[in-house]
């Protein structure tokens, strides 16, 4: 489990002092938050692919704040916070929302470049409460026809 603390996540704090592990509810929203990145390139490198894989995140019970349908506007947001492709505002939110005296574990918002699906942040001081049940890499076996069959629905290729 990787919980970044780079800056370059959508809500990676602001000041480098939490990290943020980021996960889809469904492997496909993983696939889209991950290999959908680039708009204007379809091509997926296959080393990419080969050095990728999708685990399943186990989890205990963890409060997250719900960025998703009426959870923005009780927070006075708007889906932007999903979109916006530069990541200081929110950064802000996750940092706000990190500190709240309620110490909410992270937060639940819509995929970028697959709206349909949601994702979670989950905040590194809930380490304690996930672990990896399963990890299938992308390529091999019954993952490897789940993969081909991503790639086939946005229309990509892969670039041997």
């Amino acid at each position: 489990m990787y919980f970044s603390k780079s800056g370059d996540g959508r809500f990676d704090d602001p000041r480098r002092r939490y990290g943020v592990l980021y996960a889809g509810f469904k492997p496909e929203a993983a696939f889209a938050e991950v290999f959908l990145r680039q708009l204007s390139q379809m091509l997926i490198l296959e080393s990419d692919l080969e050095q990728r894989a999708l685990s399943e995140i186990g989890c205990k019970a963890v409060d997250c704040v719900d960025l998703t349908g009426s959870g923005l506007r009780q927070l006075s947001c708007d889906n932007r916070i999903a979109t916006e492709t530069r990541y200081r505002t929110p950064g802000l939110w996750s940092r706000s929302i990190f500190e709240h005296p309620q110490q909410p574990g992270g937060l639940i918002y819509l995929s970028r470049h697959n709206p349909r699906f949601r994702c979670v942040a989950i905040f590194d001081s809930y380490i304690s409460h996930l672990g990896v049940k399963s990890t299938e890499p992308l390529l091999r076996g019954s993952r490897r026809a789940w993969t081909i069959d991503q790639i086939s629905k946005y229309r990509l290729a892969i670039e041997p």
